[in-house]
């Protein structure tokens, strides 16, 4: 593996369509998933290690059907939810382990093709002072990109500390 060049590859059109067609299978499979708004996501009460055992002792005490407990809530329901709730917990973890290295694949082949800009740039700019034929029009246009590209970074980079 080249360590400039650690991935060479482009998806074909059937790979991409393959790829499309099993996130359309999981989305059809998980169609029952919902978004949260900002502050649903803040604000709701959530399950976790050390309250799931307070949660499993609360349905216990539902299918004993205690008088004191309100009908709307019942234990049926409320172990469904707690199922699904571990069911969805390695789904989790392989989506985050695959998202993560669609990201981590993306920043290297992304990197890499930063690099060889990089590269064309100096190139171009040690070509032109030579000179040489064609060399300035490549480093005037280069040059207009890449001071376009910084301006933009500097600017969402403030944008992200507000």
């Amino acid at each position: 593996m080249n360590e400039n060049n650690r991935i060479s590859k482009v998806l074909t059109s059937k790979e991409i369509t393959s790829v499309q067609q099993c996130l359309t299978t999981l989305k059809s499979e998980l169609g029952f998933l919902q978004n949260l708004t900002p502050n649903e996501r803040k604000n709701l009460p959530k399950i976790n290690s050390a309250n799931k055992i307070f949660a499993e002792d609360s349905i216990h005490i539902l299918e004993g059907k205690p008088q004191w407990v309100p009908g709307a809530l019942t234990a049926e329901e409320a172990r469904k939810d707690l199922t699904l709730f571990e069911q969805l917990d390695p789904i989790i973890l392989e989506l985050e382990g695959l998202l993560r290295q669609l990201k981590d694949t993306q920043t290297i082949v992304g990197s890499e093709v930063y690099r060889v800009a990089l590269s064309v740039y100096s190139l171009a700019d040690a070509a032109r002072k030579m000179p040489m034929e064609g060399a300035q029009s490549a480093h005037e246009l280069l040059k207009a990109r890449f001071t376009q590209s910084m301006n933009t970074r500097a600017d969402t980079a403030e944008d992200t500390v507000e």
